[in-house]
C-alpha cells in the first residue's frame, strides 16, 4: 500500500476528529417565581379570607380587579404562578442542536362580594418538566 493512499484512508478520520473536538453538551434549569406547593393550595378553602389565603400561600404575582360600578378598585382574584424551564444543547463545531421543556404551575383564588374565597383554580404542572434529547423523544 503506497503512502499516499494510506493518508487518503485517515483523512475522514482527521475530520471526524477535528469535528468533535470542540463540541460540548449543557444541561440548564430556569425557575421563575417560587415553587406553589400541592399542600398549601389544598389547604385554601372557601370562605377563607384573604389574610388567610396570603398566609397560606403567600404574596400573589398579580392581582385581578373587579370594574364594578360603585368599587371599581375591588380585588377580585389572586394569581399565583411558577414556571419551570429545563434546556438539553449540544454543540458539535459550528451546529448546535437543542431542546427546551417548559411547564407552569397556575393557581387563581377568586373571591366573592364578602371579599372571602368563593372558587379555587390550580393547575400544577411545573414539576413535570423534563431534560429531552436535542433530536427529539
Amino acid at each position: 500500500m503506497s503512502a499516499v493512499h494510506c493518508r487518503l484512508r485517515r483523512w475522514p478520520l482527521w475530520l471526524l476528529v477535528l469535528f468533535l473536538l470542540p463540541s460540548c453538551a449543557v444541561l440548564g434549569r430556569q425557575q421563575i417565581d417560587h415553587r406553589i406547593s400541592p399542600d398549601a393550595v389544598s389547604r385554601v378553602q372557601k370562605g377563607m379570607s384573604k389574610e388567610d389565603v396570603v398566609a397560606t400561600l403567600g404574596a400573589p404575582q398579580e392581582i385581578i380587579f373587579s370594574h364594578k360600578e360603585h368599587d371599581p378598585l375591588r380585588e377580585h382574584a389572586y394569581v399565583y404562578t411558577h414556571k419551570t424551564t429545563l434546556y438539553t444543547a449540544i454543540s458539535l463545531a459550528i451546529l448546535t442542536f437543542g431542546n427546551m421543556d417548559q411547564k407552569n404551575d397556575r393557581v387563581v383564588v377568586f373571591f366573592d362580594d364578602d371579599q372571602t374565597v368563593a372558587f379555587v383554580g390550580a393547575s400544577l404542572h411545573a414539576g413535570n418538566a423534563a431534560y429531552g434529547f436535542p433530536f427529539g423523544q
